[in-house]
């Protein structure tokens, strides 16, 4: 559909009566001096940008929370009447909600400011200021001192007009309906001047200025529009955000924060969960990267909504339901990245922020705390840790995460209704078709081993192996223990390395059992130094850490595959305690040593 054009009084007339607002805008935020601007502009023919709106159907506005257009704005408030709507067509406005207000401020409103040194609080302290133009200031004036140059300015009370000046209120231009009208107050007008001895050419003046702000609202087509006809509120959505994405973008958080700030009522939505989101963030034993959408989305998840992140779950119902659950929220998801963080899963390692919201879910149905001593408690941070793991390991959630956290909230739900415990392993049978690694059984630890250099997962892996490091506080890479400059092609054959072994060397180079997480400047100094040579300056309490294999006759390039063998086997051990699989393990260890003892003696 292509643009149209109305006059701006057309427009005027039609708000808050069929043009109104949909809960998704942000507050009015502009100045006095920003209408003033704004007018200044139409009496010199610039054009204010296009706006965009939205036909709703009759009888479609039942699901919506639709709001007022401000017309009596107090400086400094946040929040529009409510519109009670019948059953009839309409038009939201999407784009363009600062202009109208403005345009319908100076022309039918009014606009209160606090006066200086007075309290907020103090009702004295407020003046009502209406919008006039001086129609004897002469706009071409070329000695102006700024580039607002028509007479315009706010007044709590009608200001005396003198020889240098004739204030008009611009309200009163919306009173000429038909040009007869506003030509006889013109004459009428022009004639009193005359009888005052107003010279010729400052009458000259007062009649091309009001004829300018005459035409701008009632003759000139100001208002370039286009109007969207969708019945989808995620595609007007979208459109709306994209409407207003010029200086800072827009989010879907950002919208709806808006909505449950008008719903809320007794807090201030908005602020509320910013300071909470950044509470998480910095606030807790180590820097964490929440967002607003994250704990938008928990709201849903915890308050058993649906989970999808729509802006038709976001229903005044809903919303009034988060904000009755908004307390026991907040502190189920402070005990989850509490819990987390203390397991060394923060910024730097936490590859999908999704896979908290289960947890955070069972600590909102359960009386189970984090720091608590109680043996049950214990027992349900143990289960909750190693299904975290492995979830992370295995990105569970990665890509389109809806499914996967209404099916896990589906689980806790049945497993609470016979036990109490954290259903970890209900948990990894259910999500096991979403998990690129099947954490069910200890056979998982040989995909685990076999995650590369490449994966987005093997930071995380690696830092398991060091529980107590603030991954927050520096900066860690991964690195090759052997470098890569070390296995290519030509000095692999220079090393005496036979042909037909050096592809199993080049593909096994960027294997998790020959990565290591170093810091930022150990990287760097470490750089393509050979392995055994840099390995000397380390301390044993390193190579422990790091579970480097002590037979250093491995660390010769030549003996690659064998100390990656070696050093597989002790990570293998390691994870195998990290993830709960230290008896399986053993057991398979113990089965592997009597068949190779078997084999020996065969032989």
């Amino acid at each position: 559909m292509a643009y149209k054009s109305s006059t701006i009084a057309s427009v005027i007339r039609r708000l808050n009566r069929d043009y109104y607002l949909p809960a998704i805008q942000r507050p009015y935020v502009w100045t006095p001096d920003q209408i003033v601007r704004l007018f200044d502009s139409l009496l010199k023919g610039y054009p204010i940008s296009s706006f965009l709106f939205w036909d709703i159907e009759p009888g479609r506005t039942e699901n919506l929370d639709i709001y007022k257009f401000v017309e009596d704005f107090k400086y400094g408030d946040f929040h529009n009447d409510a519109a009670t709507i019948t059953d009839k067509a309409l038009t939201l406005v999407l784009d363009g909600q600062q202009r109208l207000t403005s345009l319908l401020i100076g022309l039918r409103g009014s606009y209160k400011v606090k006066l200086k040194g007075k309290r907020w609080e103090n009702p004295d302290a407020w003046v009502r200021q209406n919008l006039y133009l001086d129609l004897m200031l002469d706009a071409s004036d070329e000695e102006a001192v700024t580039d607002v140059t028509y007479g315009l300015a706010f007044f709590d009370a009608p200001p005396a007009t003198s020889e240098q000046s004739h204030w008009f209120p611009v309200s009163r231009i919306m009173q000429f309906d038909d040009k007869d009208q506003y030509e006889a107050y013109l004459d009428n007008l022009l004639q009193t001047l005359e009888d005052k001895n107003v010279d010729r050419t400052d009458r000259k003046i007062v009649e091309r200025n009001l004829g300018k702000l005459y035409s701008s609202i009632w003759r000139d087509e100001s208002i370039a529009y286009f109007t969207e006809t969708s019945r989808s509120l995620e595609r007007v959505l979208d459109i709306f955000v994209r409407a207003n994405e010029g200086g800072t973008k827009l989010s879907k958080s950002d919208l709806l924060l808006s909505t449950i700030t008008t719903t809320w009522g007794d807090l201030n939505a908005r602020e509320e969960i910013y300071r909470y989101v950044e509470y998480l963030n910095t606030g807790l034993a180590r820097n964490n990267n929440f967002d607003k959408d994250w704990v938008m989305k928990a709201c849903l998840v915890l308050s058993d909504l649906p989970n999808a992140y729509k802006v038709s779950n976001f229903t005044k119902k809903n919303l009034e339901l988060i904000r009755d659950n908004w307390e026991r929220i907040k502190a189920a998801l402070e005990m989850t990245v509490r819990m987390a963080n203390d397991f060394g899963i923060d910024r730097e390692t936490l590859t999908s922020a999704n896979t908290l919201l289960p947890i955070a879910y069972y600590f909102f149905r359960t009386s189970v705390r984090f720091n608590s001593t109680d043996a049950h408690h214990v027992g349900a941070i143990q289960a909750m840790h190693r299904w975290l793991v492995k979830a992370l390991l295995g990105s569970t959630f990665g890509g389109s995460s809806d499914l996967t956290i209404s099916q896990s909230r589906k689980i806790i739900q049945e497993s609470l209704e016979t036990s109490k415990e954290f259903p970890e392993r209900a948990l990894l049978l259910g999500l096991r078709r979403q998990s690129q690694i099947d954490f069910t059984d200890s056979r998982s630890l040989d995909d685990l081993l076999s995650l590369t250099y490449k994966d987005r997962t093997s930071f995380f892996a690696l830092s398991l192996l060091h529980p107590d490091t603030r991954w927050g506080t520096a900066q860690y890479h991964i690195d090759h223990i052997f470098p890569q400059a070390a296995l290519t092609k030509s000095k692999l054959l220079s090393q005496g390395v036979s042909e037909w072994a050096v592809d199993a060397y080049v593909e096994a180079k960027d294997r998790l059992g020959n990565l290591q997480l170093l810091p930022y400047r150990d990287n760097i100094e470490k750089s393509d130094t050979v392995f055994d040579e840099w390995l000397k300056s380390r301390s044993l309490e390193f190579t422990d850490q790091h579970s480097i294999p002590s037979d250093s006759q491995l660390y010769q390039t030549n003996k690659f595959l064998d100390f990656l063998k070696a050093r597989e086997r002790l990570l293998r051990t390691r994870y195998a305690q990290i993830l709960g699989f230290e008896e399986q393990v053993s057991a398979e260890t113990s089965e592997s040593y009597i068949e190779e003892v078997d084999t020996e003696k065969k032989h």
